[in-house]
C-alpha cells in the first residue's frame, strides 16, 4: 500500500493533464450523507419528484423545492475537504485539467477555475427558469417566492416554471456539460476517478472515452469498482487517508 501512494504521488507531481471524476465519496469525507443509501433514509422522508411530476402539478413542485431546501440544510455547514482542496490545486497548474463533479452540493466549486469544473448532475445553489433560462439563486428563490406566494413561476418571464438546477429523475442532463466530459475524458493524459463506485450512467461511460483515447485510469474509493482491472493504480482507501499519504 505504502508503495501505491508513492506511486500516486509521483504521478500528481506530473506536468500532464489530468481530468477528475468525483462522486459521494468526496463529499462524504466533508461529512455529508451518500443520499442514495443515506442510513437517515433522506428519501424516505423526502419523497423524490420527478420532472414529470414536477411540470404538471404545483403541488409537486412546491415538494420538490422542499426537498431541495432540505438537501441545502443539510450541507449548509460542511466545508471542503482536503481531498476537495487537493483537486482544486492541481486545476490550478494548467487550464486543460477539468473536474467531472457528479455531487450537487457545491463543495467542489471555486470562483478561480469555474470553467474548468463540470458539473453533469446539476447544483442545489443555483435554479433556472424552464423557458426563458433566467437563473436565481436558490435560496433566495425558495425565500421570497416559494415561501411567501406558493409558487415556482418565473420572476423575468412570468409564464415559465423555475426548478433547482439538480437533474430529476427522467430529466434529461444538459448536452453542454456531457459534451465538456467528453472532451476532458478524450484530451486527458490521466483520468482519475475519486470516491465514485463508477455504477451511474452515463459518468461510467467517461473513463472508457479516456481508456480509448490512450489516458491511464486511476481509481481511488473506498470500495471496488468493476474498471479496477483497467486501471494503472488502483487505492481502495478513505480518501482522507489517501491524501494523508500523498500531501
Amino acid at each position: 500500500m505504502k508503495q501505491d501512494f508513492t506511486e500516486l504521488k509521483k504521478i500528481l507531481q506530473k506536468n500532464s493533464k489530468f481530468t477528475f471524476l468525483s462522486g459521494a465519496g468526496l463529499s462524504t469525507s466533508s461529512g455529508l450523507p451518500d443520499f442514495r443509501s443515506d442510513p437517515d433514509g433522506f428519501w424516505k422522508k423526502n419523497t423524490p419528484v420527478t420532472f414529470q411530476e414536477f411540470q404538471k402539478s404545483e403541488t409537486s413542485r412546491i415538494k420538490s423545492w422542499t426537498n431541495n431546501f432540505e438537501i441545502l440544510n443539510k450541507i449548509r455547514n460542511s466545508s471542503p475537504s482536503n481531498m476537495h482542496n487537493f483537486i482544486n490545486k492541481i486545476l490550478c497548474r494548467r487550464p486543460e485539467n477539468i473536474h467531472i463533479a457528479q455531487n450537487i452540493d457545491g463543495l467542489h466549486r471555486s470562483h478561480k477555475f469555474k470553467d474548468q469544473i463540470v458539473e453533469i448532475h446539476g447544483s442545489v445553489h443555483t435554479s433556472s427558469c424552464l423557458s426563458c433560462n433566467k437563473q436565481y439563486e436558490t435560496l433566495k428563490f425558495y425565500e421570497e417566492n416559494i415561501l411567501k406566494q406558493q409558487n415556482s413561476n418565473c420572476n423575468s418571464c412570468k409564464d415559465g416554471l423555475v426548478k433547482v438546477d439538480t437533474i430529476s429523475f427522467g430529466q434529461a442532463l444538459s448536452q453542454i456539460s456531457l459534451k465538456k466530459a467528453q472532451e476532458a475524458s478524450e484530451n486527458c493524459d490521466f483520468f482519475i476517478a475519486i470516491g465514485t463506485s463508477l455504477k451511474v450512467s452515463p459518468a461510467n461511460q467517461f473513463p472508457n472515452i479516456a481508456l480509448q483515447n490512450n489516458a491511464k485510469l486511476i481509481i481511488l474509493n473506498k470500495e471496488e469498482t468493476s474498471f479496477d482491472r483497467r486501471a494503472v493504480l488502483v487505492i481502495n482507501e478513505d480518501l482522507e487517508e489517501i491524501h494523508e499519504q500523498i500531501n
